[in-house]
């Protein structure tokens, strides 16, 4: 095995100064930096879904029926407020500290395609939200098991297109 690749190794151990400090390509260590990156995201997006929903829209409902179905569009419109404000951070924290991808160039089109695949976590994120909210379970516990599922969602795409092959495409043209 190669010596720049050597914490790509599954069963590697490593300190907790490693796992907070530092940049890596150990995908256990990214895999729980980004699980605190989206913690601290999702504990942003359920209180700006808070302050949105309960305090500033004082839970006032405006039902739109779509395909015969009705949904709350208040909802909808604070859980996407929410989601974008906390996605700002999201990219800032995982490009820097999760990720390690600061590259002159690249970084408008990495933000780009980091935006578009939060975005389809976001109608994810609204789907499952309003369907598990319109089935009885509070709006944030709802919103909560619809964060679970995108995180996982989020990880892997964001990790093998914009931190992985977007990298590649960026290394290969510099190599030309």
């Amino acid at each position: 095995m190669e010596e720049g690749n050597k914490d790509l190794t599954p069963n590697k151990k490593f300190t907790l100064k490693e796992l907070f400090i530092g940049k890596t390509t150990n995908n256990t260590i990214q895999l729980i930096r980004n699980a605190i990156v989206e913690g601290s995201r999702i504990a942003i997006n359920l209180m700006l879904l808070w302050i949105c929903y309960d305090l500033i829209m004082n839970q006032n409902q405006y039902n739109v029926t779509i395909f015969n179905k009705e949904f709350d569009l208040v909802l909808t419109i604070c859980t996407i407020i929410a989601s974008m404000l906390s996605g700002i951070a999201n990219y800032i924290f995982s490009t820097i500290w999760v990720f390690h991808k600061k590259q002159k160039g690249n970084n408008i089109s990495r933000f780009i395609v980091f935006t578009l695949i939060g975005a389809v976590g976001l109608g994810i994120n609204a789907g499952i939200t309003v369907f598990l909210t319109k089935t009885g379970i509070n709006y944030l516990i709802s919103n909560l098991i619809a964060q679970i599922i995108v995180f996982f969602f989020n990880f892997v795409m964001r990790k093998k297109i914009v931190y992985t092959l977007m990298s590649k495409e960026k290394q290969e043209l510099k190599n030309e």
